[in-house]
């Protein structure tokens, strides 16, 4: 699967450019992919969102045991980091939130303009409520206003859907279980 491909394309480029990304100041850190890959999508920018969301999708999936062994390798290293330079983890997440809620309202605004055109791209762009998900499992302080506002964004979703199967490839599923990602299983 291609998007998984560019996934792990996108670990090996981010992992041994993590503590410098932590600690400087930019918040999408441009990567390049390693190894012949070529990065696509929102995989040539480092943010935790994006690497969290790799992460999160790898795992879901199967992979031969060499490639689960590289995974896991790059994924250990990771964790090490991270545990090294905590804080600066902390003060990433903190400054991802506020942005990737104005981008997933964003595209809610838009979305809600003209929905019917605009469902075909939700598959895409709901990445971004994920990410959300993810970066506020990581958050220490508190984000009032950002969960506020998210609260309301999530009502407005539910109000103009309904429950539905996965939206995403069904070998992922599993890595996204219903209860805490309902906005991959709903439809227009």
């Amino acid at each position: 699967m291609q998007m998984l491909e560019n996934d792990l394309a996108f670990l090996h480029a981010s992992a041994p450019v993590l503590e410098e990304y932590l600690l400087s100041d930019v918040l999408y850190y441009p990567v390049t992919g390693e190894r012949g890959h070529q990065l696509t999508g929102d995989t040539t920018r480092l943010t935790l969102g994006n690497l969290l969301l790799s992460l999160r999708r790898l795992q879901a999936a199967s992979f031969p045991a060499d490639q689960a062994a590289e995974l896991q390798s790059l994924s250990g290293q990771i964790d090490g980091v991270k545990a090294q330079w905590r804080s600066r983890w902390g003060v990433k997440v903190q400054q991802e939130i506020p942005n990737r809620v104005m981008l997933w309202k964003n595209y809610l605004d838009e979305w809600g303009e003209a929905p019917k055109a605009k469902a075909g791209d939700y598959p895409y762009n709901v990445r971004l409520r994920v990410i959300l998900e993810l970066l506020l499992a990581e958050a220490d302080n508190l984000l009032v206003k950002e969960k506020d506002l998210l609260r309301s964004l999530d009502m407005r979703l539910k109000g103009k859907s309904s429950q539905g199967e996965f939206i995403w490839d069904e070998d992922l599923a599993g890595g996204f279980p219903a209860d805490r990602f309902w906005f991959l299983y709903l439809q227009f």
